[in-house]
Order: structure tokens, then sequence, then C-alpha cells
């Protein structure tokens, strides 16, 4: 993601990387010669024949990865598109232009594509009734925990996209298909953690009341309040909500100026 999220590989790192291809590469070539693994082919080693097969079956490994290498892209891409990741996020990741991501992931950007509908987002975190236990977690347990460990729960980890740091202004909580919690997100509060994802930090570190829930809803600041219906959906507990009226289209800003 931003912000340090995406890494930026130093020489010595891309060294190694491709070290351990060349590696991996000789590996699954030599079975398909007559070399044995460790044969030297320069100096008094194979004959020619031989070391030209063992580099064409280096070429036809490097033609198969090449294409398993693009088909990888394309899924992992959609995958974070999916969690969260923005047309932003994934410039930053694949150093491209926003029109090649545009292009290629277009129809996978549910931010933009829903932004275009929509003029409003909340960070919906629906999940089950549980309680999780992780060591290599800072917070040694998440989920439904209660008490004065829940808002910390809540917070997340997230992969909240950029768009939607920037522009959510609650985040609701549905424990088992059923919005159970909202909070007013503090639009400078979100914090980054070690493994990229996002907090959302709230308004008085604490929950809204029924009647800032009610009173937010009525103004359509918010689209679900306490009670409402609010399943899990496959994919992780982790979705934007788009909601409220489109956004004016650029012959309605023209007409208006």
């Amino acid at each position: 993601m931003d912000n340090g999220a995406t890494p930026r590989f130093t020489e010595a790192y891309l060294a190694d990387i491709a070290k351990d291809l060349d590696a991996l590469v000789w590996r699954f070539a030599l079975p398909m010669t007559r070399l044995k693994p460790g044969t030297p082919i320069t100096g008094a080693g194979p004959d020619d024949e031989d070391i030209a097969k063992a580099f064409l079956a280096r070429a036809s490994i490097f033609t198969l990865l090449r294409e398993n290498v693009k088909t990888g892209i394309d899924r992992d891409i959609r995958k974070a598109i999916h969690h969260g990741a923005d047309l932003e996020d994934v410039v930053a990741a694949l150093g491209i232009t926003r029109q090649a991501v545009a292009k290629r992931w277009g129809s996978s950007l549910r931010g933009y594509a829903q932004r275009d509908r929509m003029s409003s987002v909340a960070v919906v975190i629906s999940r089950r009734a549980r309680v999780h236990h992780d060591g290599n977690d800072p917070r040694g347990r998440y989920g439904e925990v209660g008490g004065a460990e829940q808002y910390a729960s809540d917070r997340g980890a997230w992969p909240v996209g950029k768009l939607v740091r920037e522009m959510a202004r609650y985040a609701i909580i549905a424990v088992d298909g059923t919005v159970a919690r909202i909070y007013r997100i503090n639009h400078d509060g979100w914090q980054q953690t070690a493994n990229g994802k996002w907090q959302f930090t709230a308004i008085g570190g604490r929950e809204c009341t029924p009647e800032e829930i009610n009173a937010a809803h009525a103004a359509e600041q918010l689209p679900l309040r306490l009670g409402d219906s609010c399943p899990t959906r496959a994919g992780g507990a982790y979705r934007p909500l788009w909601f409220g009226a489109p956004w004016p289209s650029l012959y309605a800003y023209r007409a208006e100026h």
C-alpha cells in the first residue's frame, strides 16, 4: 500500500532474487537433459549438443514462468482490489501508469467504479461472534472480545484502500449479520500497521450513541443503524459500503457553472 508499505527493492535484494531464480530454473531444466546436477557447462564439461539442450531447456522453463508470472500478477492484483486496494495503491505497487492499471483492472477497481455511482462510503466490518487468540498479534486476541479491549479489536488492522480512508466518516461493526456498533472516524487518525494494513481511530475513542447514529442516518450520512442487517461476505470481514446520491456528472457541472 502507500506511505512506505510498497517495497522499494535494493540492488542487493534484486541480485538475490535473480540468483535464486537462476538456481530454480536449473533445477527444473536439468531433468530435461542428460546432464546431472552440479555438472559444469564450461571448460572440459559436456559437449556442445548437451550444452545447447540445457540452455534450450532453461529457455522453455523461463517461457513457462513468464506466463505464470503474468497470471500471478493479475490474480494477486484482483485479490488486493477485492480487499480494499485502490487505483493509486496498484500504481505504486507495480510502478506503471494509472492509465495502464485502469485498462487492465478497471472492471475490478471497486472503489473507483462505485465512486462514480455513489457519493459516500463507510467502513464495514462484518464478522462472527467469536474470539481469535493469536500470539503474533500485538493485541493477543481479537474478534468479539468485549469490555475495554473491544475498541482495539474493532479498529483492526484492515486492508482499507486510500480512497476509502480519505472519504469514510463512519466504521460499522456487524456481528453475526447484524449491526452492533458504529464509530465516527477521525479522518487524521488512520494508522498503518506492520503488515501494511490500517487501523481507524474513533473520535473520542468511543462508539456512537444511539441518538448520534439515528441523527447521522436521518441526515443520510450513515447507510445503516444499530440492529440493521449487514451479513458477512466471502473474502473477509472488511468491505467498503458505498451509498448516497450519485456524484454530479461533468455535464451537470458545466450546466451549473
